[in-house]
């Protein structure tokens, strides 16, 4: 039996309710923030770490958590049709 591939069409759409999060991390030592709805609150974390350990390099990032969805779900089930 050989397989078949179907490709699907699939949508992002952002959970609802859920902001942008924002992390920080340290580049020398791979520590990190608690991730914060507020950026600055990041920013700070960075700040406060490169003093108490004089490691220079850091990383900000922003994430948002997002739910996949089939843009036609009948699809997924039905047979191809070529």
């Amino acid at each position: 039996m050989r397989a078949r591939y179907r490709f699907l069409e699939w949508t992002l759409s952002a959970v609802p309710g859920m902001v942008v999060r924002h992390l920080g991390k340290c580049l020398t030592c791979a520590e990190q923030s608690v991730d914060t709805a507020d950026a600055s609150d990041a920013q700070t974390w960075c700040l406060k770490r490169a003093g108490a350990t004089r490691h220079s390099v850091y990383e900000l990032s922003a994430f948002q958590y997002f739910d996949a969805t089939l843009t036609a779900p009948a699809a997924a089930g039905s047979p191809p049709t070529a």
